[in-house]
């Protein structure tokens, strides 16, 4: 488990790149990514409070506080580099969001973005595997893997647990608004068979004209399919990249995944803008 908060701030650097993970997860979502990330940027792969701790850590820290400390960990990204990409995960794409909406960023790189919720039964066999169980297939695996928080069997070590969703439902409620407002390059992906979050999350992108969104077939809230799926992803978050260096603006026609289009990758599901 992950315990603080990674950094690499090479000297010089322009770019820079903020990993935010989501309630409950860890800096660990994102090691499929860090190693795309040019050795000449920085990043800063965030674990937010009353993470990569016990039960009762997770209890006493609070929404606004992992908002705070998304903004400062953003606000000493930005005074040193000259472009920022902010690349989040489930409940972190609710700050990226807000950060976008009110700073400078220049792209946004999204995974199942919680704008609407649908919990399904797997869902519920994660959470027992989170408080105890053993993983036995590549799902369970991965929910255990991205699990923030130390398995802990005293039932009352959770009992300050149930605010911080309340919170959790709050913030979704008070960022849903905010994505028309978004001006910034943007690539989001949904899972269509996530656990957590409703597909109907991606229509909120409708009217926001520089966002792309990605449909996964195979995968989960936390589960990313090796065959197809994660190198989708990984294509889309080095070409944002590319695309934020260069300074480069300009979109691909509609109907195209920006990734595939670099890469010249055909993949079964190609990235569509939501209508």
């Amino acid at each position: 488990m992950i315990r603080e908060t990674e950094k690499r701030l090479p000297p010089g650097a322009a770019c820079a790149v903020l990993f935010v993970h989501g309630i409950l997860g860890s800096p660990a979502q994102f090691a499929p990514f860090l190693p795309l990330v040019p050795q000449d940027w920085s990043f800063c792969n965030l674990l937010l409070q009353g993470h990569g701790g016990g039960a009762r850590d997770f209890s006493a820290a609070s929404m606004a506080v992992w908002r705070e400390q998304t903004r400062q960990a953003f606000a000493e990204l930005r005074a040193r580099h000259e472009t920022v990409v902010i690349a989040a995960h489930s409940m972190g794409t609710l700050f990226a969001v807000q950060e976008a909406v009110r700073s400078p960023v220049e792209g946004l790189f999204l995974l199942n973005v919680p704008l609407h919720v649908h919990v399904r039964p797997r869902a519920l066999r994660n959470a027992w595997l989170n408080y105890g169980g053993t993983p036995r297939d590549p799902w369970g695996r991965a929910a255990v893997a991205a699990y923030g928080v130390e398995r802990d069997r005293n039932v009352l070590h959770y009992a300050g647990w149930p605010p911080r969703f309340f919170e959790l439902f709050g913030e979704i409620r008070r960022t849903r608004p905010l994505v028309r407002q978004l001006a910034v390059p943007c690539r989001a992906y949904f899972s269509e068979r996530d656990e957590l979050v409703s597909v109907r999350s991606a229509r909120e992108f409708a009217d926001v004209p520089q966002a792309v969104v990605t449909m996964l077939p195979h995968s989960g809230h936390a589960y990313y399919e090796a065959q197809e799926d994660l190198p989708l992803l990984q294509c889309g978050f080095r070409a944002m990249l590319q695309e934020c260096e260069r300074n480069d603006n300009k979109w691909p026609v509609r109907g195209f995944a920006p990734a595939i289009v670099i890469f010249g990758v055909i993949p079964r599901l190609p990235s569509w803008r939501p209508r």
